[in-house]
């Protein structure tokens, strides 16, 4: 291996174990932020059934374990297949957190039923959400996401004062007048006169008609051909 490659792969390792360390110290910064959320709160739940006298041996046996691994260890499990990296409780021991939560909550409902007053299932939760809204933090980074009312830039013709004018007088318009239309003489068409053929005929008797004389149409004939004197087949040539 070159100088080259070794330092190329020398880096390459740097940069990995820069990366693994990092995701380790986040993920341990995690899994602390879980641990002390889990802690506190199976801590609350294990005290208020306590309270209460409705714990069973096992929700108590349960309670003691999970709060002393979280001490010893920060994490109630060791089988990454249970849970995520990054959690303090598996997901069988979040489900019996859920249950025990859910009966402190039906228990204190009908502890205030049974006093006639309103159950507040939240009551024993810590708010947090409303603490902006305090004295000291009355004012917000963020904005507003409500846009303005679009208000339209036109003027107001109340607002402007006019003298007032005259009403104009009212005009009286003339009746309307016709107008007059000449007579268009009328054109008749005359047939030309007929001039009928008279011939000489007696007195008394009916004029024969008419009959054009008929002329006969010239013909032409073909001109006759002249005649060549055909030339003779044999030749006949005299000898000397």
């Amino acid at each position: 291996m070159s100088d080259y490659d070794r330092e190329q792969w020398q880096a390459e390792q740097t940069a990995r174990e820069q990366v693994e360390t990092a995701y380790r110290d986040k993920m341990a910064k995690a899994r602390e932020r879980s641990a002390a959320n889990a802690k506190r709160k199976v801590a609350r739940l294990h005290a208020k059934l306590t309270e209460l006298g409705h714990i069973s041996d096992f929700e108590d046996e349960f309670g003691e374990s999970v709060l002393e691994r979280l001490d010893k260890f920060g994490s109630a499990f060791h089988d990454l297949e249970k849970g995520r990296a990054g959690d303090a409780l598996s997901m069988a021991q979040k489900q019996v957190v859920a249950r025990m939560n859910r009966k402190v909550k039906e228990l204190k409902a009908k502890q205030k039923a049974g006093e006639g007053v309103e159950p507040d299932p939240d009551a024993d939760y810590v708010r947090t959400a409303d603490r902006w809204k305090t004295d000291d933090h009355k004012t917000s980074s963020f904005k507003s996401k409500r846009k303005p009312k679009f208000t339209p830039r036109v003027r107001n013709i109340e607002d402007e004062v006019f003298e007032d004018e005259p009403a104009p007088r009212p005009v009286n318009p003339a009746p309307p007048v016709l107008a007059s239309v000449t007579a268009v003489p009328q054109v008749r068409r005359s047939k030309p006169p007929l001039n009928p053929i008279v011939t000489s005929a007696p007195s008394g008797t009916r004029p024969a008609p008419y009959i054009p004389e008929y002329v006969r149409p010239e013909t032409k004939t073909a001109k006759p051909k002249p005649t060549v004197a055909k030339r003779p087949f044999l030749r006949i040539v005299p000898k000397d």
